[in-house]
């Protein structure tokens, strides 16, 4: 790969296993994971429908398929027609808080559905020939807690309705794929990534996530809009670093069955992260951008529910030999900002710069 490559210049690393299949990945993790997995001499095959995701994010060493994950069929060809695989990472789903908003029951059963399709294709193999799974799940899954949460703390319905159908479908997909060990070898199970705040370029504003459309305002120079009095406490993972240590899980054969929380250290509120934003592109621009507070409630939904602190332990994968991302705040912002407009998906709207007179990233963040 080019030093000039818009996305990261990915770690060398000795072990090349194998192939992994990587559900989703045209998608905003899965683009850097297959790089990294690439950099190891892995062989990478992508499964993306790109109805969120894009080509382009697919390094030109992959293998990109589109096809819909949700189908069984096509999935099971797939598996047979270019396996055999040593792992598949399943990260095809539907994300995003202002997505789930306008259509939470939609959102269930098309993450569902990639669940079951990917569990009927495995049972149509060999036993003995199915790859280890490896899939996305949410830190959404806990019930709020005022301390770091552990894979074994109380989690959420999976019933849950409103910005909860999310979480709600990520739980019945673990269990889902729990009830089916079966298909492997003892200790070869399922491992479930709770992700937390993966942040960084190319991340999707027009979802709702809040680091982009906060870049994209600072950018144009209009006031970065903070939901409720900003005070909700995060954990921000750098998107290069995360799909890092996730490569290194997926590559792993004999790692461990089970949740395992994934993510960085950079805590923030949500409005010391507008204040760094704004501070971050004034330096570059010279445009401040004031940062608002809005209701919630009154922008998303009447029964919107804020999460006021999420907070990882990586106790269990430091024990396990993960390598935590620890990039600061400052520096995953700024890195945001210097590589935000060349990794926008395509279909968004080029950024305005401030005092252009064009509108912007109306919605505030999640």
């Amino acid at each position: 790969m080019s030093p000039s490559h818009p996305y990261y210049l990915p770690t060398p690393v000795r072990r090349a296993p194998g192939s992994i299949l990587v559900t989703g990945g045209a998608g905003f993790i899965g683009g850097c994971v297959a790089r990294e997995l690439l950099a190891g001499g892995t062989r990478v095959v992508v499964a993306d429908d790109l109805s969120s995701g894009f080509a382009a994010r697919v390094p030109g060493e992959c293998e990109l398929h589109r096809v819909d994950v949700s189908d069984p069929a096509r999935l099971t060809a797939l598996l047979t027609g270019a396996g055999p695989f040593d792992a598949v990472l399943h990260l095809a789903a539907r994300v995003g808080v202002r997505r789930v908003l306008a259509a939470p029951e939609a959102c269930r059963h098309e993450n569902l559905a990639g669940v079951r399709a990917l569990l009927c294709a495995l049972e149509s193999l060999p036993a003995g020939k199915r790859p280890r799974v490896f899939a996305a799940s949410t830190s959404e899954v806990y019930r709020e807690k005022r301390g770091p949460l552990e894979e074994c703390d109380a989690v959420r319905d999976e019933r849950g309705v409103g910005r909860w159908a999310y979480a709600g479908s990520k739980l019945a997909g673990e269990r889902a794929l729990d009830a089916a060990r079966h298909l492997w070898p003892d200790g070869a199970g399922p491992v479930h990534l709770r992700f937390f705040n993966v942040v960084g370029p190319g991340q999707d504003a027009e979802s709702g996530m809040v680091l982009p459309t906060f870049v994209e305002q600072a950018l144009a120079g209009r006031p970065l809009t903070v939901h409720g009095d900003g005070t909700q406490v995060r954990t921000l993972g750098h998107v290069d670093d995360v799909a890092r240590a996730l490569a290194a899980i997926v590559r792993e054969p004999g790692f461990p069955a089970g949740a395992l929380n994934l993510g960085g250290t950079a805590r923030t509120t949500v409005l010391a992260l507008a204040e760094e934003v704004s501070r971050a592109c004034r330096a570059r621009t010279g445009v401040r951008a004031p940062v608002a507070t809005v209701d919630p409630r009154r922008v998303l939904s009447p029964s919107f529910e804020a999460v006021t602190y999420r907070v990882p332990s990586f106790g269990r994968a430091r024990s396990l030999g993960v390598r935590i991302p620890a990039r600061a705040l400052a520096a995953i912002v700024a890195d945001t900002i210097e590589r935000h407009e060349d990794l926008r998906h395509p279909r968004a709207e080029t950024c305005p710069r401030a005092g252009s007179g064009r509108s912007v990233c109306a919605s505030p963040a999640s």
